[in-house]
């Protein structure tokens, strides 16, 4: 099976998980090292994986079939996992073109997306319309970030240009560290350095050397590229999963956790954020997050009741239009009356007029809900249901939930539509007086 090295919040439960299907764990951190082969330590990796920055799921990196591997298995053993691929290749190089200037640095025109280059990335000002070689550095929202500071990565080592030889802290063998940084000083040439991964430690000469040639290959074909002023890919960097790990896969998580280490309920919610209930007066959050994060809703409302697992919330409506699916324009003094249940795969949302007449309901399907300190927090799955006066509910917006269907798994395809069914049901029999 694969080598993956493992970061973050998610390690040790990953670090179960994958185990158990024989996945090889590598240069693990000093918490793994119980559970993996001292002989691992040092071995290099097929895909790394490390903490989102919103510590919400995971960016898996690497080759496409050892990530088709691990998209593959987290669809099987987690109830509600999203694997969406990043457009932009993490380490990939382009030639960018200054777009605007901002205050915190310089949007890039990579050539069919954009990227942002803050200014501690740059040595100097940039001009709009200046060609700029840049690399993406780091898959973020709603820009990819990207840097000057150019590196190729192998893997044992990395060309970089930040001149001289840097050695993997992982490799404290002083005999090893001295051979190593012989052989980079060796290596160095035209400004650029080399770095040392932890996997070069003790690996034969000969496959360092067969590494670096394979390296400055690259190198020659990013230098004899010309700039012509056209934004695009000069090298393709590697592939990048983000993993997004909704309330059931966090529960899940804690119980793969648990296997390895004593894990207390809600492990992984309580790290990707601190959990408290809201309260009556206080206003909430509601993170209405899309498979494509490019679409994510971000809303506030006033939290009117709550208790340990609801949360009801009232917003009052704003703008001209009409609600979405249910085809009944907005007026002056309508407002909307929220019902969250924390753990459940949908929630429900009527619509009021000004004088209190109920206008229709909505059944938003999602992933189950999570409550924190100031915010609820789900994934939309896109299927709905809604309901106008003295008419019968309908399911909409199933064209949008296979959609996704590249992000999901078939399980999770499947039970969208049977909660969306009966939830039909149930608004159906309210109704007509059933229970």
């Amino acid at each position: 099976m694969y080598s993956i090295r493992l970061r973050g919040i998610y390690a040790t439960a990953l670090a179960a998980l994958l185990r158990e299907h024989g996945w090889q764990i590598v240069q693990p951190t000093e918490a793994l090292y119980p559970y993996t082969d001292p002989q691992d330590r040092f071995a290099p990796f097929e895909v790394d994986v490390r903490d989102r920055e919103d510590k919400q799921g995971v960016l898996a990196v690497g080759a496409t079939a050892p990530l088709n591997a691990l998209t593959a298995l987290l669809f099987a053993e987690l109830p509600d996992a999203l694997c969406t691929p990043a457009l932009p290749e993490l380490g990939a190089i382009y030639l960018g073109i200054v777009h605007k200037r901002r205050a915190w640095g310089y949007e890039i025109d990579l050539g069919g997306l954009r990227g942002f280059l803050p200014h501690p990335e740059l040595d100097r000002p940039l001009k709009k319309g200046e060609a700029v070689r840049v690399q993406v550095k780091e898959i973020a929202h709603p820009q990819p970030i990207v840097t000057t500071k150019l590196s190729l990565a192998g893997r044992f080592a990395v060309l970089s240009q930040e001149q001289g030889v840097g050695i993997s802290k992982e490799i404290t063998d002083t005999e090893e560290r001295e051979r190593l940084l012989t052989l980079g000083r060796r290596c160095c040439a035209n400004g650029w350095g080399v770095i040392w991964r932890t996997s070069a430690y003790h690996r034969d000469m000969r496959d360092l050397q067969d590494e670096i040639k394979l390296l400055r290959q690259e190198l020659l074909k990013l230098e004899s590229h010309p700039d012509e002023g056209i934004p695009g890919k000069l090298l393709a960097g590697q592939t990048t999963v983000m993993i997004e790990f909704p309330g059931g896969s966090k529960q899940t998580l804690d119980r793969w956790r648990a296997r390895l280490t004593p894990t207390e309920s809600g492990y992984h919610r309580h790290q990707s954020a601190p959990e408290a209930i809201a309260v009556p007066s206080q206003r909430v959050r509601i993170e209405h997050i899309k498979v494509s994060s490019d679409f994510s809703v971000a809303m506030t409302g006033q939290v009117i009741q709550t208790s340990p697992q609801q949360i009801t919330v009232r917003r009052e409506i704003k703008g001209p239009g009409v609600y979405d699916g249910l085809n009944i324009p907005k007026e002056p003094g309508d407002y909307a009356i929220t019902e969250f249940s924390c753990g459940a795969w949908h929630y429900e949302t009527r619509y009021y007029s000004r004088d209190g007449t109920l206008k229709g309901v909505y059944v938003n399907i999602n992933t189950p809900i999570e409550f924190y300190a100031d915010r609820v927090r789900y994934v939309d799955l896109e299927i709905d249901v809604v309901q106008r006066p003295g008419e019968p509910a309908q399911i909409i917006d199933e064209p949008d939930l296979q959609g996704v269907a590249h992000c999901v798994s078939p399980q999770l395809i499947m039970r969208a539509h049977t909660i969306a069914t009966e939830c039909a049901r149930m608004l159906n029999a309210r109704a007509h007086g059933r229970p």
